[in-house]
């Protein structure tokens, strides 16, 4: 790859904003204003494109215009010790975050995907471990975040970059569903075997 590439700080190509901390306890209410997007909402390097099956309505209760997020944000787990990132391909309008994520909004000359990629590789996560401080639930402090270097090529670069990375990453999370459906496959097929075997001897033992 022949390109210029420049090394900065985070700070330095995107904003990183708070999430919008809930109150209370979290009940979707279809009849409410905003969609919440949680962790179990999404897969680990995969663009998050917005289903209707991820619907969770909430009331914030109060303005959160300021939290809304936009396509092409990125959102950062900066709670725990799975600091990843997932850039957001579509999202309904009127969309928060909870406070457990970073908002990263990549200024101009900045592939949100990229962005997410890098983080969620190998040299930025050892960064992001050394930074991590406190026990019980760490955290990622957003003063310690922002110092984290990021290496940033052209932006027709970053798209290529981007797109290998998540074809990549597609190709991961369908084998892990694959796997994951074979084994519920496995698993219903091994205790139809077993019951049949057990209902076989009930018969048997009645006919005796």
């Amino acid at each position: 790859m022949t390109d210029i590439l420049s090394t900065i700080r985070l700070e330095e190509c995107t904003e990183v904003l708070p999430g919008f901390s809930v109150r209370g306890r979290i009940a979707h209410d279809p009849s409410s204003t905003h969609q919440l997007l949680l962790t179990r909402h999404l897969r680990e390097g995969v663009q998050h494109a917005y289903p209707d099956d991820d619907e969770l309505r909430i009331n914030p209760g109060r303005d959160a215009g300021q939290y809304e997020l936009r396509a092409g944000d990125v959102l950062f787990m900066s709670r725990g010790t799975l600091n990843r990132a997932w850039v957001l391909e579509s999202i309904p309008d009127h969309t928060l975050a909870p406070v457990s994520f970073y908002i990263l909004r990549p200024r101009d000359g900045v592939d949100g995907a990229y962005l997410a990629w890098y983080l969620n590789q190998a040299p930025a996560q050892a960064g992001i471990d050394q930074i991590r401080t406190g026990a019980g639930t760490p955290l990622v402090q957003r003063a310690a975040f922002l110092e984290i270097e990021v290496a940033l090529p052209s932006l027709a670069v970053q798209r290529e970059v981007a797109a290998l990375g998540g074809l990549l990453a597609r190709e991961r999370d369908l084998r892990e569903r694959i796997s994951a459906a074979t084994n519920r496959l496995h698993s219903g097929l091994g205790r139809a075997m077993i019951e049949q075997m057990r209902q076989d001897g009930r018969n048997g033992a009645n006919q005796r």
